[in-house]
């Protein structure tokens, strides 16, 4: 498990134009398991729209200082957490692949 307020703010994320340029809440937040052996955060508004033109690689830091609310969110390699709004709490998944 990993407390994101626990983590370098220098790591690099995944994140959208949504989040960074439009503003959209981040609504979903992953913790994908990666081919080397460590893990991808991703950091997204829920809407369903991945497409890559729209994928930012940033730094967790950018990401903690649009929502500094999830510096308390803790997850697992493989685990997923939504929310229906930046009110709300936190669901957590496990990732189904």
């Amino acid at each position: 498990m990993a407390l994101l307020k626990e983590l370098d703010e220098n790591i690099t994320v995944v994140t959208s134009t949504y989040v960074v340029n439009e503003a959209m809440p981040i609504l979903y937040v992953s913790n994908d398991n990666d081919d080397e052996g460590g893990s991808i955060w991703q950091f997204h508004c829920g809407n369903g729209d991945y497409d890559m033109k729209k994928m930012l690689l940033v730094k967790l830091g950018t990401v903690l200082k649009i929502d500094s609310g999830l510096v308390n969110l803790e997850l697992g390699i493989g685990e997923e957490a939504k929310r229906e709004s930046t009110s709300s709490n936190w669901i957590k998944t496990k990732q189904v692949l």
